[in-house]
């Protein structure tokens, strides 16, 4: 594998961070959260942002080690298994959890949908081909 595989799936991570913060305009996270205590407000958006903060710091470390990560082998090739898995299960969630009648109708918009799939589907297969190509001989 190539590190500019890497290098894409780093600058990936940061378009999911500007994309997830949409989330609370796009789902009317002021008014519903409102109802809530303010413990679990507080509990929700803290889940959030370390949610965030973990994809800025899987796309830092793709940018600033694109060729450790994709020779797959060591610590790198731990973070690969890691990033990789991280976002099959976020791709996962997508197709299986997030698909409700109440779900907003932009973010039900096909080209969102499966375009947002797609870049997850990406970013999961160079973390795990690299990964796997760092277990061969």
């Amino acid at each position: 594998m190539e590190k500019w595989t890497v290098v894409l799936a780093g600058l990936a991570h940061f378009g999911m961070v500007a994309v997830g913060s949409q989330v609370p305009r796009v789902f009317g996270w002021k008014s519903d959260l409102a109802g809530l205590s303010a413990a679990n407000r507080r509990l929700f958006w803290v889940y959030g942002i370390f949610i965030a903060l973990a994809n800025v710091g899987f796309g830092a470390l793709s940018l600033a080690y694109p060729a450790e990560i994709a020779a797959g082998r060591g610590v790198a090739g731990g973070f690969a298994l890691l990033a990789g898995l991280y976002w099959l299960g976020r791709l996962a969630v997508q197709y299986v959890l997030f698909d409700t009648p109440d779900w907003p109708k932009r973010a039900r918009d096909p080209l969102a949908k499966h375009g947002l799939g797609l870049v997850i589907l990406l970013m999961s297969a160079a973390y795990l081909w690299a990964f796997f190509r760092g277990r061969s001989p």
